[in-house]
């Protein structure tokens, strides 16, 4: 008969298991726009995102960076998710999940806090520019294909 772990050793054999990164973000959209951020350490615009904290789920890693990074509370039940995308690293970046959140906001009701300490600037970008403002990243040519054409919605992509 084989032992059974203890909780603690549960945890130490997990931490010790191969593992791809998660990052998560949320694509905040007014009409046929979305609100890009560009970080003073890229030399890209993404939208709002980041990595997934250890005990945080996708959606409330989207959330916080939202309003780290633009100053936006956004409700939870606000937003859906949009899409997950398994990038094989490339382009410099490493291997992980993305999880994609959106949600639909008044534009003209929002105020941002930007600059800030992380965020240079923050722009509403057209759908049909997406791709081209974020360097042509691989996943924002399928977020930019998904807002364009709703109809082609998949809910996992691999790039």
């Amino acid at each position: 008969m084989s032992k059974v772990f203890t909780q603690e050793e549960n945890k130490l054999w997990a931490k010790k298991l191969p593992g791809k990164m998660c990052s998560a973000c949320l694509v905040i959209r007014s009409s046929q726009r979305v609100l890009m951020v560009k970080a003073s350490y890229k030399d890209h615009w993404t939208f709002p995102s980041g990595i997934v904290d250890p005990d945080e789920s996708p959606k409330s890693a989207a959330l916080r960076e939202t309003n780290e990074e633009v100053g936006l509370n956004i409700n939870q039940d606000a937003c859906t998710l949009l899409t997950v995308i398994y990038a094989a690293g490339s382009q410099g970046d490493r291997e992980r999940f993305n999880f994609a959140f959106i949600t639909d906001v008044d534009s003209t009701d929002i105020k941002l806090s930007v600059p800030n300490e992380e965020i240079e600037s923050a722009e509403w970008v057209d759908f049909n520019d997406i791709a081209e403002k974020s360097g042509n990243k691989g996943s924002y040519k399928e977020f930019q294909k998904i807002l364009l054409n709703p109809g082609l919605f998949n809910p996992y992509i691999e790039i």
